[in-house]
């Protein structure tokens, strides 16, 4: 599969103003292809060219911007209609000697792998999280209330707990109550799993549940961080968007007092 973004980048060479590619058309042929630089990361960039390709070369118009650790997407019909392979540059040389047909640059196909591929990354945005944090937290982080918009969160988060389970208890007591991991049956049952794996996700996220009230929900919530940093908020925020999501699939077995 092509390791570029879908849709990005225009031809760069113009094939009739090209008298090397006029050339290799007429001799020893060229083909399509695609020039990726910082492939996988968020500075991606790519475009389509037309290009003279060897084994261990390729040759392209001399205008064509293509450089030392750049990447070039071949097709490649071992591996289907839609196949494509991809060869790593490691070295791009300017050739001006001799007449304007074989003015181009010369790449060197180099041995380093490929990139890994990896899954694209949705940057964390308030317009991403759980609704209750949405409405709870939505309006403050707009305005640049970073603070209040992650206490708001999580009192969101504490005032759904005591409403499941009934309970007039708040923060860690409460929390301790909904999730307790010794009971066979939790007031508040976040495992997916059964057997240990079950056990230690109870243990595990009444441990969770009980610490955001002790080290965020607390009065010295506004120690956090800095009040004009709304990088640190969202991570706050999707940490409550985290919890609420679980409590959407957890089980509810009993009430409390």
């Amino acid at each position: 599969m092509p390791l570029h973004r879908p849709g990005g980048g225009r031809p760069v060479t113009n094939p009739s103003s090209s008298p090397f590619l006029s050339h290799m058309r007429g001799t020893l042929g060229t083909e399509m292809v695609r020039v990726i630089r910082n492939p996988c990361t968020e500075d991606e960039e790519s475009f389509e060219t037309e290009a003279h390709i060897q084994g261990k070369t390729g040759s392209f118009d001399i205008n064509t911007p293509v450089f030392e650790g750049d990447y070039v997407e071949l097709r490649d019909p071992r591996r289907g209609e839609d196949g494509v392979e991809l060869r790593y540059v490691a070295k791009a040389t300017v050739l001006r000697g001799g007449p304007d047909n074989m003015h181009r640059v010369k790449v060197e196909w180099g041995t380093t792998p490929p990139p890994p591929r990896v899954a694209p990354v949705r940057r964390l945005s308030i317009e991403n999280l759980h609704p209750e944090v949405q409405d709870a937290a939505g309006e403050l982080f707009a305005d640049g209330y970073y603070q209040s918009a992650v206490a708001e969160a999580f009192k969101s988060l504490e005032v759904r707990v005591r409403a499941m389970i009934g309970s007039s208890k708040s923060g860690a007591p409460l929390m301790g109550d909904a999730f307790a991991f010794q009971r066979d049956d939790p007031l508040i049952d976040v495992a997916i799993h059964e057997g240990q794996s079950g056990k230690d996700e109870r243990e595990g996220f009444h441990a969770i549940f009980r610490g955001v009230m002790l080290g965020i929900r607390n009065p010295r919530a506004h120690e956090l961080f800095a009040a004009e940093d709304p990088q640190q908020a969202l991570e706050y925020l999707g940490l409550a968007s985290l919890l609420h999501r679980r409590l959407d699939t957890a089980g509810l077995k009993g009430q409390g007092s």
